[in-house]
């Protein structure tokens, strides 16, 4: 698969809907509650040029304390859950997100430790722990190309490989 060409391309490189984007959101707003990180794993099914978010699946639900710390921190037998869930529901994971206190731009920690380590995977990070309105342009999108090096679309580009579909 060649994700860099579909990340260079006016095709979505990632796309949600308008009602499951509001309340991904949501969800992490509350679930930071202004205090901390919150995330998820966004599944659904993925192409060779685009992937097609149809749900998400919060760290905490795989692992209750996930988000105790200042960052996330899930354990091995998270990811056995999250794999189980993808066979059962016949999904993939297209992406994960998480928040960050004030901007969208990835740590030394999430460089160096994509959730999913395969060339291609996608994070989302959401400003001020979703905190106030979140427009596209305030998401950072990273895509992986293996040995922790990343291609990041923030600002205006993030439009360019980031649809979210019915958005008013």
């Amino acid at each position: 698969m060649n994700f860099f060409k579909a990340a260079t391309t006016s095709v979505p490189l990632l796309e949600i809907s308008a009602p499951l984007w509001r309340q991904l959101i949501e969800h992490l707003r509350q679930q930071g509650a202004g205090l901390r990180e919150s995330g998820a794993f966004l599944l659904g099914r993925k192409t060779d040029s685009s992937r097609m978010m149809t749900q998400f699946l919060p760290y905490e639900w795989l692992q209750a304390d996930a988000l105790q710390r200042d960052y996330v921190s899930l354990t091995a037998a998270s990811f056995a859950k999250l794999w189980d869930v993808c066979r059962a529901e016949d999904l993939v994971v297209v992406a994960d997100v998480h928040t960050h206190r004030f901007g969208a731009g990835q740590s030394r920690s999430d460089m160096a430790n994509p959730m999913v380590a395969l060339k291609g995977h996608i994070a989302l990070i959401i400003p001020r722990f979703a905190q106030g309105t979140i427009r596209l342009n305030d998401v950072g999108l990273y895509v992986y190309q293996g040995n922790h090096a990343w291609v990041s679309h923030n600002g205006l580009d993030v439009s360019r490989v980031l649809h979210i579909d019915g958005k008013e």
